[in-house]
């Protein structure tokens, strides 16, 4: 078949964007021809049979990006001949899959719930036109029925989707993210290499992975490390991820912590990081999956993970990590990351618990909703 992608950055830096890259390699490998339409693109060696349309559109602000990229991709994609389409978000006014990270709206309301109009985080966010953009696309593509097919990272995103987009109920449909266990394996190497980059000794290492600093729990994070500390006292906590480290670190100092918190920014080789780590710790108020705890889990390393998070349904409670029941409860992020820092040491028994997730898995799933809904 020849597949068109639609999502606005193509690149391997994690989220979205890394899952596009992957459902590109993985059906150009099955045999397809694969167009994918965006505004910018990162290529590799492995891309070197897919081709690339840009979009055009506005991109120096998230909001405009939003505003403008559906209009610009509907006409990027009315010009190529193609037999199914991947659309990254409800950016197309047509019949296609959609891959959503979500409900929007159900993060709307789990935002207005948390950071409320009261608090300035709350002001900001409702006077963020980005949001409104992304939830009228969502009502005008969701709500009228318009996709082919909608995909769905976990079950209760799934869920979510139809519960607020009634239209869509039959067309939802569970494909995981998936982990490249070629490219995450445990690197004893890397580990020692890491751990003394980061000047952490042989002390407990909890490690967790930041796109954003509120949604992914960061203040909560802080705050349970205190208790942390009072169980496991010479605990450290190593940040990294596309969250600035400057402001991770000014958010650890407001919390009054010093050296026992590292801040890293962007790690290029989250292996070795992984392989750091005695415990990834993940407390998402907000993620339909969440690519770190596969990633871990592949390299050997336990997680203990916010059930708000669509791959905690690869943990096992005390076998390969922990579950943490309320991301906004410091206690219990603190215990839960305690529990997963005494686990004892299966490598192979973690990374086990995620070969069904395997890529090459996804793909042909995927492949199978691309041959059944096909234009």
């Amino acid at each position: 078949m020849r597949l068109g992608i639609v999502i606005s950055a193509y690149n391997r830096r994690g989220g979205l964007e890394r899952v596009a890259v992957e459902y590109a390699r993985g059906l150009v490998a099955r045999g397809h021809e694969v167009v994918v339409f965006a505004q910018t693109w990162e290529v590799q060696d492995e891309d070197r049979a897919v081709r690339f349309v840009r979009v055009g559109g506005l991109r120096s602000q998230i909001a405009l990006r939003a505003a403008t990229f559906p209009f610009a991709a509907a006409r990027a994609v009315a010009r190529v001949d193609l037999d199914n389409i991947v659309s990254f978000g409800s950016v197309l006014s047509r019949p296609c899959v959609v891959r959503l990270p979500g409900a929007h709206r159900s993060w709307w309301e789990v935002a207005n719930r948390e950071w409320p109009v009261t608090t300035f985080d709350g002001l900001r966010r409702r006077l963020n036109p980005h949001h409104h953009i992304i939830l009228a696309s969502d009502r005008h593509v969701l709500g009228r029925g318009i996709p082919s097919a909608v995909l769905a990272a976990g079950d209760w995103a799934a869920d979510e989707i139809r519960f607020y987009y009634p239209a869509v109920v039959d067309k939802v449909r569970v494909l995981p993210d998936g982990v490249n266990l070629e490219e995450f394996s445990f690197d004893p190497k890397g580990r020692e290499t890491m751990r003394a980059a980061w000047e952490v000794g042989d002390s407990p290492l909890l490690f967790t992975v930041a796109t954003e600093m509120r949604r992914k729990g960061l203040g909560t994070l802080f705050e349970s490390f205190r208790v942390i500390r009072e169980r496991v006292p010479d605990a450290r906590l190593v940040v990294a991820g596309r969250a600035p480290a400057g402001d991770v670190r000014a958010l650890a100092v407001a919390h009054r912590l010093g050296r026992e918190v590292r801040a890293v920014g962007f790690v290029p080789d989250l292996r070795a990081a992984y392989s750091a780590a005695d415990a990834l710790i993940f407390p998402t108020r907000f993620d339909p999956w969440g690519l770190p705890i596969a990633e871990s889990l592949a390299c050997g390393t336990p997680v203990a993970v916010s059930a708000r998070a669509g791959a905690a349904a690869a943990v096992t409670d005390g076998v390969n990590g922990a579950l943490i029941p309320d991301p906004t409860d410091p206690v219990g992020v603190a215990h839960a990351a305690v529990r997963a820092l005494s686990l004892p040491s299966d490598r192979a028994g973690a990374r086990a618990s995620v070969e069904h997730l395997r890529w090459e898995n996804v793909v042909a799933q995927l492949e199978q909703v691309l041959e059944q809904t096909a234009l």
